[in-house]
């Protein structure tokens, strides 16, 4: 900037009457921005386990579920699946991770006590191989969202 000002006030002095002195042009001297004052960050009462004093964490994102139905080739905690079965509203999606037909679910994620719409907390596994998941222990807890194209992912 201070280069350029000076390259100005040598050109502007060239060229004219040899006998008036070159003109000088005023330099401004930027503003700085006015600095906001910092505030302390608020403390929110939390459920944790380090007492009532924990800040609150953040909650998963809201989901978007799709409509009830099939799904084909979407990504399940980062891994491609041949076919979701999206059901109840979006609060149970029934999972084929072996491709055979016909159809058989291996995995389900369940909505029990997820806060939000598209959100899962429990995963089961059919273990026995039955096609049934409420004989099934559960055997992940978490938070998993599901878009609106039908995949999920842990939060």
């Amino acid at each position: 900037m201070k280069r350029l000002v000076a390259i100005l006030a040598l050109v502007s002095g060239c060229g004219g009457n040899k006998d008036e002195p070159p003109k000088q042009t005023p330099k401004e001297a930027p503003k700085p921005a006015p600095e906001e004052p910092k505030k302390a960050p608020v403390e929110q009462p939390g459920s944790g386990a380090a007492g009532p004093n924990t800040p609150m964490v953040a909650d998963a994102p809201e989901g978007n579920p799709p409509p009830d139905g099939k799904y084909e080739k979407v990504k399940v905690d980062g891994i491609t699946v041949p076919m979701i079965n999206v059901m109840e509203g979006g609060t149970v999606v029934l999972v084929d991770t072996d491709g055979v037909k016909p159809r058989s679910w291996e995995e389900q994620y369940k909505k029990k006590t997820a806060p939000r719409k598209g959100q899962f907390d429990l995963h089961k596994t059919d273990a026995n191989k039955n096609g049934k998941f409420d004989d099934d222990a559960v055997d992940k807890q978490g938070i998993w969202v599901i878009d609106a194209k039908g995949n999920i992912i842990k939060s």
